[in-house]
């Protein structure tokens, strides 16, 4: 091959490369919208008696779909530890009494059984768990299984600036002590059955100098660096607006340090992640509940939208940014319009494929009604949206 001849075919190699490099990037053309199929009576969860909420599966070595999920009692809280205590009733008492129980079924889809409650408040006032345990994400990890959760305790001098009522203040100084933990188990069996290293320390907590107030809604994914990335929310000071922030870990327990904030702007608030990393489109996705009417990522707020980065750190829209507005398309073409759809969850085969959507949904406002004899429509349940 002569000199001139060498130089156009490495010229040509070259630019091949090139245009591969930036291709694969770019490929952020996961469309989950255009995946999601009609849901029947099997794929609904629901409790007469409680609301249930943020839903995590796993399948088990066993061939069984293990749920981990949050329920806490319909009805008023009278318990005398708190003269303010009725700030809790009904939906509301999430924020205060919520525990992760635990579902099982032989499908992804359902129908879920409930056979136990894993997790609950340790109402130790020492501890920073002392409260509600709630936003459950399972994972395995190295064979190893990870619950993480949150939970809350109580801070009598917590105080805000802005102008608010005495109950609003309570609720604050419940929910403004919220931190991010995580049980370890060898098996899940032993997860299960309360065989778990459950040390008294959090993973994640507010610094108040970047993240303020509250660290919730985990969502957990190891990226291709080996390296663990821990999505989850935060606010802007004095209970601002919600943001995400990403923090990274060489172990899935940490510790964890704080590398980013994820989508920063009040008209891309969002809450609720679901993360993982697509090998095949070599790109990290989280799908959220969209916390804006400025319509920027989609046209109704509180619908389920989609976010992605390259590098785990730098977050932005993806190209098909609507999930899901606030419905459910039914088997029989109906279409059910709700309040809320919530706590989405993807669930991911052994090639890292999405399979399903799980999020808690209602067809009316969960926060109103009598707490006592709360009507079908104000009642939660969780769905599981199959995708195709």
């Amino acid at each position: 091959m002569n000199c001139r001849l060498f130089l156009v075919v490495r010229s040509l190699m070259v630019l091949a490369g090139t245009i591969s490099a930036r291709q694969l990037p770019a490929q952020d053309n996961l469309d989950l919208g255009k995946m999601i199929r009609a849901v029947d009576s099997s794929n609904i969860f629901q409790s007469p008696d409680y609301y249930q909420w943020c839903s995590s599966v796993i399948e088990g070595e066993d061939g069984m779909f293990h749920m981990f999920y949050s329920r806490w009692p319909h009805g008023r809280r009278t318990a005398a530890d708190d003269t303010l205590n009725y700030i809790f009733d009904g939906f509301s008492g999430w924020n205060k009494y919520s525990e992760i129980a635990y579902a099982i079924a032989d499908k992804p889809g359902g129908p879920y059984h409930y056979v136990k409650t894993i997790l609950k408040g340790t109402g130790d006032p020492t501890r920073w768990d002392r409260f509600t345990y709630h936003n459950p994400l399972i994972r395995k990890f190295n064979g190893e299984y990870y619950l993480y959760f949150i939970a809350n305790a109580f801070d009598s001098a917590f105080t805000v600036k802005k102008s608010v009522t005495p109950q609003s203040l309570q609720w604050l100084r419940y929910n403004c002590t919220q931190k991010i933990g995580v049980v370890r188990a060898k098996t899940l069996d032993g997860l299960i059955s309360g065989q778990f290293d459950h040390t008294p320390a959090y993973i994640m907590a507010p610094d108040n100098q970047r993240t303020y107030e509250v660290a919730t809604n985990p969502a957990v994914t190891q990226g291709p660096d080996g390296k663990y990335y821990l999505l989850y929310k935060s606010r802007m000071p004095e209970v601002g607006h919600m943001t995400f922030w990403m923090a990274v870990a060489d172990r899935p327990d940490g510790p964890f340090t704080t590398v980013s904030n994820v989508l920063a702007g009040a008209d891309l608030a969002c809450e609720d992640p679901t993360l993982w990393y697509d090998a095949g489109r070599k790109r990290f996705y989280a799908v959220a509940k969209y916390y804006s009417n400025a319509g920027k990522l989609a046209p109704q707020f509180g619908a389920l939208v989609l976010i992605t980065s390259i590098n785990g750190r730098d977050w932005q829209p993806a190209h098909h940014s609507l999930v899901s507005l606030r419905q459910l398309r039914c088997k029989n073409g109906q279409m059910i319009p709700l309040a809320r759809l919530e706590r989405p969850f993807i669930y991911l085969d052994e090639a890292g494929w999405p399979k399903a959507l799980f999020a808690a949904a209602a067809v009316d406002d969960p926060g109103k009604g009598d707490p006592e004899k709360v009507r079908p429509g104000n009642n939660t349940f969780i769905v599981q949206i199959p995708l195709q």
